[in-house]
């Protein structure tokens, strides 16, 4: 008897591993405390979910309860609701440190709308050459900043993931798109600035003009302003997360 009512409360117990939604919603989650400051880290990130609709939350824990990572990212997308509930584009960024009785574990989970993008060879291979040569040397923040940093530009579609794969030059590519990205929204502050003077300098509270993070993010597929799912508070801030759905994509590695 006890058996089986062990058996029927499992999945139950299993769920309730996996940290709530944290309040007041943020999209960086150090829970394994590795990362230091990261202010900065979830501006940027904040600002992009802002500009493309696309949210990447980024979750540190110090024990995967059982799960394996793709189970734990999965079940933190899902849970939490990352990504908007009509396009489904959502990322899981995890990281399990390692420590002296564990290996490190790193995963990178996709939303259903962001698969196609972003592949399961390409998740794969943003840990193992981003992510894990800085966890390596005990540099967990700049493992996901780097991580993170290819991650935008792909979700965005302003770099794809055939030159991602193929570049022997990552670094220099990802800044030349994200050069590319920053003189476009110059360009855009520019030309909405000069409509407001014209229309007398009322700001109606639309979403543009006002940016929220060092990485500032616009275009690509998605239109300019646009917060479809992204969860974005219009007084600023992030303001919660918009019911996305993972299926299981992505992909990770260890160390």
């Amino acid at each position: 008897m006890h058996l089986l009512v062990l058996a029927c409360l499992w999945p139950a117990l299993a769920w309730a591993q996996i940290p709530p939604p944290p309040s007041p919603p943020r999209l960086v989650n150090d829970l394994a405390g590795v990362l230091g400051n990261t202010q900065e880290l979830e501006d940027s990130l904040e600002a992009f979910a802002r500009h493309t609709g696309n949210q990447i939350v980024v979750i540190t824990v110090s024990d995967l309860g059982g799960y394996e990572p793709w189970e734990y990212a999965q079940q933190v997308g899902q849970q939490w609701g990352v990504g908007g509930k009509k396009f489904n584009n959502g990322l899981v960024v995890l990281v399990k440190p390692k420590t002296a009785s564990s290996n490190g574990r790193a995963f990178i989970a996709t939303g259903y709308g962001l698969e196609g993008a972003l592949t399961d060879a390409t998740c794969t291979q943003i840990v193992n050459r981003e992510m894990i040569p800085h966890f390596k040397e005990n540099d967990y923040a700049g493992g996901v900043w780097q991580a993170v940093s290819v991650l935008m530009p792909i979700a965005a579609g302003e770099y794809s993931e055939e030159q991602y794969v193929g570049d022997d030059n990552v670094a220099n590519d990802v800044f030349d798109a994200l050069l590319v990205i920053f003189i476009l929204v110059i360009i855009f502050i520019i030309i909405s600035a000069s409509k407001s003077g014209n229309s007398g300098g009322n700001n109606r509270g639309g979403d543009t003009g006002t940016w929220g993070g060092p990485i500032i993010w616009g275009g690509g597929s998605s239109s300019w302003g646009s917060s479809s799912g992204s969860g974005w508070s219009g007084g600023g801030g992030f303001g919660g997360f918009g019911g996305g759905g993972f299926g299981g994509g992505g992909g990770g590695g260890s160390w």
